[in-house]
């Protein structure tokens, strides 16, 4: 995991590093072609080419094998930045589609025409989170004079309701404490 993550912040140098190896490769290959070449045909710069023969050859053993771990570090890097910058961006669209879904609930005319129902279940936001965006939304109004303070529990009761979140403890204990203060 950790040379994903290497290889996702260094793309660039796995490339370069991909390119350089290829380079050395390369130039090693061809030397040694070319002291065959002019070995099969008996020219004197031969021996002269020939004295390089070792460097070509330790060029061609270590770097094929570098060449080719780079480049498989430098795809790993790029798909795993592609991979980091999908899920950012996924992650993105999810919380513009909570906001869109936390738009849409508001409105008294999509609730009855069924189409919050249908953005709910496109909503990606967690039930708690959801259940939060109604509740903080029932507290706005009762703050504005648009609920009394029993309608703000009785809806926020449903809202846990519907959004299947357990409600906590002080609530619970709270509602003990009215219960005995009523009796």
């Amino acid at each position: 995991m950790e040379l994903t993550h290497w290889a996702r912040d260094h793309v660039p140098a796995a490339a370069v590093l991909t390119v350089a190896f290829a380079a050395l490769s390369a130039v090693s290959v061809a030397g040694a072609t070319g002291w065959l070449l002019l070995a099969a045909l008996e020219v004197g710069a031969a021996s002269t080419l020939g004295t390089f023969l070792p460097l070509f050859a330790l060029g061609t053993v270590l770097g094929l094998p570098l060449t080719v771990a780079a480049a498989a570090l430098a795809v790993v890097g790029a798909v795993a930045r592609v991979s980091t910058t999908v899920a950012a961006k996924r992650r993105a669209a999810s919380t513009r589609l909570g906001l869109v879904a936390s738009r849409v609930e508001r409105n008294p005319l999509a609730r009855l025409l069924g189409v919050a129902a249908l953005v709910e279940d496109l909503d990606t936001r967690s039930p708690e989170r959801r259940a939060d965006d109604r509740i903080e939304r029932l507290k706005e109004r009762y703050v504005d004079g648009g609920l009394s303070e029993w309608e703000l529990e009785e809806r926020t009761r449903m809202v846990l309701d519907e959004e299947g979140v357990p409600r906590e403890g002080p609530d619970e204990l709270d509602d003990q404490f009215r219960e005995t203060e009523r009796s």
